[in-house]
């Protein structure tokens, strides 16, 4: 979530769950973006 926040992605948790479930795809491509940024 914090990579999430530092990536200016401001999504909460419920809708976080719901794009993983229904959009695995958009999900990864979330995920990808969150460790970026925790990396940089």
């Amino acid at each position: 979530m914090n990579g999430m926040k530092l990536a200016g992605i401001d999504i909460n948790r419920k809708m976080l769950s719901e794009i993983a479930i229904n959009d695995p795809k958009a999900f990864a491509e979330l995920v990808e973006v969150a460790k970026k940024q925790l990396q940089a």
